[in-house]
């Protein structure tokens, strides 16, 4: 867990320093808000960095502990959003911004040849050149209705006529020649003995 106020955080992420101080917010979580943003900000700047990266860089950058670069990585995401899970809209922003950098360096060298090349390739980017997908209409979806039933049709097995009746024939039928508890009389050890001594000369005999 994080020695931390998640919705202190939250709400402190946004603000500038000014705005901060005048909330007289401490001076060790204007520290942390900076390591969270600059470690943000080298984030956007190399999306493909893995964990490992982004902690050996808190830990080179802001000189802090292993313990608080893991700590300040996992704030980065509760808060400001996991890179490594971009959407395809945010893949798409970053190749419109790369083609648009591109397209206007070619225009400032006349060649429009390549303006030509880059639009087409933004078309294909933003799928301008296709119908939009058509939304699914959840709304409409009608949810099934169960309801419980003994009847055994529904499963494809045939109904046994007077099924009832015929389990209270045979319970009616069996049920007199269950076993049922006897009386019975303990034997005291001296007959006992007897006995096993006239089985013991039967045998020998």
């Amino acid at each position: 867990m994080l020695p931390v106020n998640l919705d202190q955080y939250s709400r402190y992420v946004t603000l500038d320093d000014s705005e901060l101080r005048e909330l007289r917010v401490a001076e060790s979580v204007l520290v942390r808000l900076r390591r969270i943003r600059g470690l943000y900000a080298y984030w956007l700047q190399f999306p493909s960095k893995l964990d490992n990266d982004l902690v050996q860089y808190d830990l080179a950058m802001f000189k802090v502990s292993r313990t608080s670069a893991y700590d300040d990585l996992h704030l980065v995401k509760v808060l400001l959003g996991n890179l490594q899970q971009t959407t395809k809209e945010f893949m798409r922003w970053k190749i419109n911004k790369s083609i648009e950098e591109d397209i206007a360096a070619a225009r400032r060298a006349g060649d429009f040849r390549s303006v030509a090349a880059l639009t087409k390739v933004m078309v294909q980017n933003n799928r301008t050149d296709k119908d939009d997908e058509p939304d699914l209409e959840f709304d409409k979806i009608v949810p099934q209705n169960f309801e419980p039933t003994d009847d055994p049709t529904v499963l494809g097995i045939e109904r046994v006529p007077d099924l009832r009746g015929r389990i209270r024939a045979l319970y009616k039928r069996y049920s007199n020649k269950m076993v049922q508890d006897a009386e019975y009389e303990e034997i005291n050890e001296k007959v006992n003995e007897n006995i096993n001594d006239e089985v013991k000369l039967e045998e020998d005999e």
